[in-house]
């Protein structure tokens, strides 16, 4: 066989090949009804959405196909947790449902507020508390092992916290 009849051969067979996948294309679109001129539920094909208290409701809830489910849609604003909501099956972070985590590890954070700025000797000084312990700083002042008081006006200071920094008024508090 010569390399132009078979090259010709394969060409053919390509071609007979995007014929078929054309047929079957078109034979699929037909038969899923995607090119049909009414809605398959008529009475389902003005469906309106109404507001209730629970949230927005459809009166007419008209799925798009046999094999695809519309969800109600939620307000965004309405919290998914209330206070007294219990947490059912959901499990902790690596424990059984609603309990602590079972690895001994519990994600901590420290509170960090900003009561007083005050003037001594001439001098800025804040009182900062970090958890429950208090400290009197001024500027250039570490405290707490790694936090560094950055600078101070009369009514806010600049704190570090390792390669961050962070300012906090007089009354504020952050969480680190």
């Amino acid at each position: 066989m010569s390399w132009r009849r078979l090259r010709g051969f394969v060409a053919g067979l390509i071609a007979v090949g995007l014929v078929a996948a054309g047929i079957t294309a078109g034979w699929m679109v037909m038969t899923s009804g995607v090119l049909a001129s009414q809605p398959t539920r008529p009475d389902t094909a003005g469906s309106r959405l109404t507001a209730s208290p629970e949230g927005l409701q459809a009166e007419n809830p008209a799925p798009l196909s046999a094999t695809f489910q519309i969800s109600q849609p939620r307000d965004p604003f309405r919290p998914l947790i209330n206070e007294g909501s219990t947490t059912g099956d959901i499990p902790g972070i690596g424990g059984t449902p609603g309990g602590e985590p079972d690895d001994g590890f519990t994600p901590s954070a420290t509170t960090i507020t900003l009561k007083e700025i005050r003037e001594v000797s001439g001098v800025l000084r804040a009182t900062v508390v970090v958890g429950t312990v208090s400290y009197e700083v001024g500027v250039g002042d570490t405290f707490a092992v790694s936090y560094k008081v950055v600078s101070l006006t009369e009514t806010k200071g600049v704190f570090s916290f390792g390669d961050s920094a962070f300012e906090l008024s007089v009354g504020q508090q952050i969480l680190k």
